[in-house]
């Protein structure tokens, strides 16, 4: 018998479990270096290398083919760190230590700190499976209409402060998840703007969008096209009207 006259008195078990504890800890090891291909080297808050850099060792570069023609990008990268990282932040420290929150020393929602903060995206659209923008007008696109609830467009937006600031005239479509992302206002002005579906209330007779006032609407960030929307542009905006729950004066409460 193979357990008899080969093995002898080997435990078979013991190995199977040891095994199974070697390969369990190499999975981990693997998950933990691969999870390390963004943010690493870790620095400190003013760009040094931190003195702790964790018990594993930073991965070795590994270069990923994008999809539809973009491109190629290598992680972990210093230069890729470097395209995604904002340095013109008009911040300060409010403590000589670190672990301390930093304070704008300007406007915060133009400047882009604090809650209306961004991250330097790509300046191109967010494309679907088959290298098409995902996210469209619906006055573009064909097959679409509203199944429930109230078309908003057409009705008025009011601020956070209860003023009427311009009216809906479009909805934005995530075309492959079939869900509205966006809706486009024309401002009393005459410019239009894009307000992120899930920050607005719609009610019978109006859209309210509670987080920015009317002082502020002018300064949303714009997209350059008319027809489509980049990441770039996407994080700005949500950051800017985010940043409207803190920075916003003159909001008024149960309207």
């Amino acid at each position: 018998m193979v357990g008899v006259n080969f093995f002898g008195n080997f435990d078979l078990a013991s190995l199977a479990i040891w095994l199974f504890w070697g390969f369990f800890a190499l999975l981990v090891y693997y998950l933990q270096t691969e999870n390390m291909r963004e943010g690493y080297p870790l620095e400190t808050g003013y760009g040094a290398p931190a003195a702790n850099q964790g018990p594993f060792p930073v991965p070795k570069a590994k270069t990923f083919a994008l999809p539809h023609g973009q491109g190629s990008v290598s992680v972990p990268s210093s230069e890729n760190e470097a395209a995604h990282r904002r340095t013109d932040l008009a911040l300060a420290r409010t403590a000589v230590s670190d672990g301390f929150p930093h304070a704008p020393t300007g406007n915060p929602m133009l400047d882009g700190v604090g809650p209306a903060s961004w991250t330097p995206r790509s300046d191109a659209p967010e494309l679907d499976g088959h290298g098409n923008p995902k996210i469209l007008p619906m006055a573009q696109i064909e097959g679409f209409h509203v199944s429930a609830g109230r078309d908003p467009r057409g009705l008025p937006l009011q601020t956070g402060d209860t003023e009427i600031v311009g009216r809906i005239t479009d909805l934005w479509i995530d075309v492959p998840e079939q869900l509205v992302r966006y809706l486009e206002v024309e401002l009393n002005s005459g410019s239009r703007r894009l307000l992120p579906m899930t920050m607005c209330k719609i009610w019978a007779d109006r859209v309210r969008i509670n987080a920015i006032t009317a002082d502020l609407v002018e300064d949303i960030p714009m997209t350059a096209s008319t027809a489509q929307i980049t990441k770039l542009e996407e994080d700005k905006i949500s950051g800017y009207i985010a940043g409207g729950w803190l920075y916003a004066k003159g909001r008024k409460r149960g309207h």
